[in-house]
């Protein structure tokens, strides 16, 4: 893959978790009830935005480099936060797990498959994010 093209690839992967996470902020409504939470996606939304911008801009084994840790990070956080179950006031971890992740889940007040099926979504574009940036990266100079 050519570094141009897989820094459009990459950066459009990224800014659409971003823009899914926006889709989460709007759409969750138990999230806005543990602010350290919501805080927090903001604060992965506004970072996916950076990246994406970041590695538009200038391709190079730097960008795709920080996208790759990036996604990681963002992989390994998602599925460590199934830990701050007590938190967010769900009873057990395996209930939060359910929350976080069953993508045909509700848990009210929420609609079916909110949070979980976007969070899903999130993983697996992260994983290709990673996948794609990690060979890009490779073969970058």
């Amino acid at each position: 893959m050519q570094t141009s093209g897989a820094s459009k690839t990459v950066g459009a992967l990224i800014a659409l978790t971003g823009l899914l996470g926006i889709v989460i902020l709007a759409a969750d409504k138990i999230l806005p009830l543990v602010p350290m939470h919501y805080y927090a996606l903001v604060a992965f939304v506004i970072v996916d935005f950076v990246v994406a911008a970041f590695v538009f801009m200038k391709p190079s084994k730097m960008s795709f480099t920080l996208v790759a840790g990036w996604s990681l990070l963002r992989i390994v956080i998602q599925i460590a936060d199934v830990s701050q179950a007590s938190s967010v006031g769900i009873p057990s971890y395996a209930d939060f797990a359910s929350y976080l992740f069953n993508p045909i889940g509700a848990t009210p007040p929420n609609a079916m498959g909110v949070p979980g099926a976007l969070i899903d979504l999130i993983i697996l574009l992260e994983i290709i994010a990673f996948w794609l940036a990690w060979g890009a990266r490779s073969s970058t100079k």
